[in-house]
């Protein structure tokens, strides 16, 4: 009597287990998944000052594989402004 309690309680948690088996699966390829993505920093490069002929306005673009936190942190850090001879370089980075 007591075996059959015993197999009858482990044949009900085989199948509990294949039904969250996959549930488990799924929620971890979705955690990691959402830790590290890859984002475009794009960087706004503006000349501005008296002098002629300054360059034209650009936008660079380049990816960083981080949490996206980290990546808007790194990003923006390339966010610069400097003025030198009466030019000023100003260039602004966001995350796309």
């Amino acid at each position: 009597m007591v075996k059959k309690l015993v197999l009858l309680h482990l044949a009900e948690y085989s199948i509990s287990m294949k039904k969250i088996l996959p549930v488990i699966i799924l929620s971890v390829i979705l955690l990691a998944s959402s830790c590290t993505q890859e984002y475009v920093c794009q960087c706004a490069i503006k000349y501005t000052g008296n002098p002629p002929g300054l360059p034209d306005s650009s936008i660079v673009e380049f990816k960083i594989k981080d949490k996206k936190k980290d990546a808007i942190k790194n990003c923006e850090t390339n966010s610069t402004t400097s003025t030198k001879d009466g030019i000023t370089l100003e260039e602004k980075c966001r995350i796309y």
